[in-house]
Parts: structure tokens; sequence; C-alpha cells
């Protein structure tokens, strides 16, 4: 049997092997989840719930709690009554204060807000978030206690204008992460408060 020739003696060799600029054994890594964690099942428990150990499931506890934990009109609003709610959800005309607006009300006077968003984007967001919050449009699933919070946080937002919309965008972004199953038309929500133009700056 015949050996193949050597390789020529001004051919490179292999090259190095990459080497590590870390030395040891890795105990952290960025995306290791904290220890001690247990995730929810989530079948049995709402999101709000499995966050908020404390929150018994279906209590307005759960709504309307301002993750900015600062007065925000979501927080400082007057204690309602069950039958209000439960009112709009039966089919009855809820009870609201002589100020406050309605969704059907509030989303158009937000629409007409001066915004950066194209009309095409515009007609988007607003087909997708009135399918969710107003009823004759369509039922997205969203409960009563939802619609509520988030007329009262248009009202502060548009009407009362005690919310700017940096505020706004907060509340919307952590109602997503309390609520499940909001994220498409929430998120569009938060898309066009952002992109409202401030009274100071038209």
């Amino acid at each position: 049997m015949t050996q193949p020739p050597p390789p020529p003696s001004n051919m490179p060799g292999p090259p190095a092997r990459a080497q590590s600029h870390q030395s040891g054994t890795i105990t952290q890594h960025w995306n290791d989840l904290p220890a001690g964690y247990i995730p929810s099942p989530t079948a049995s428990l709402s999101r709000s719930t499995s966050r908020n150990s404390n929150l018994v499931p279906g209590t307005a506890a759960s709504r309307g709690v301002s993750p900015l934990g600062g007065g925000t009109p979501v927080d400082k609003a007057s204690p309602r009554s069950t039958e209000a709610v439960d009112g709009e959800a039966s089919g009855g005309i809820a009870t609201q204060s002589e100020d406050s607006h309605p969704l059907s009300t509030l989303l158009p006077a937000l629409y007409n807000l001066s915004t950066t968003l194209s009309q095409s984007e515009r007609t988007q967001l607003q087909t997708r978030i009135n399918k969710s919050l107003l009823p004759k449009t369509g039922d997205g699933g969203t409960t009563s206690g939802q619609k509520e919070w988030i007329r009262e946080l248009l009202q502060g937002f548009v009407v009362d204008e005690t919310l700017d919309v940096k505020a706004c965008r907060e509340e919307i972004v952590g109602f997503m992460r309390r609520e499940s199953g909001v994220a498409g038309w929430a998120g569009g929500l938060r898309r066009v408060v952002e992109c409202v133009i401030p009274k100071e700056n038209s």
C-alpha cells in the first residue's frame, strides 16, 4: 500500500483551535429564569392572579389597578356599584357619572386627535380596536370590566387631560401585562395613543 505524499512544506498547517476568553463554570446565564421560579398553570389561573397572588380570581380588585401607583384617573375613580358594570354586560344601560362619556364617544375623539400615524395605519388600528371595544362592530371577547377600565383611562386622556401621552401609554402597557387576551387590540390602542401629538406641540 502506498501512502499519500506529504503536504508541501510551504502550506500552512491547520488553523488554531478557537479559544474562549472565559474560564471556569458559567453559573448564571443572561437568559436563565430566577432561582425558585415556578411557572403558574395557565389553564386554572388568570395572568393577573398568578402575578398578584394576593388577589382572588374574578374580583374587581384585579381590574383597574394602576401599574404606576400614582394618582391617575383609574386609581381615583369613584367606587361604582357592580350594577353599573353588570347592567352593561346584560344589555342594560350602565349608570355613569354626569361628566363621563361612553367608549362610543371617547374612541372617535381619540382617533380625531392630531397624530403622526398614516391614514392607512390609523384606519387599520381603528378597526382592530373597535371590533373589541364597541358592541355594534363586534365582540372580541372583552369583558365589561376591561371596557370600563379603558373608558376611564380614555376619559382621563381625551376629555379631562389628566394623563399625558407617556402616562397613558404606560397605563395601557400595564393593562396588557395584567390581562390575558388583550394584546391585539390593546397594542393597537397603545400605538394610537403614543402617536398622538401633544397639544403644546401642535
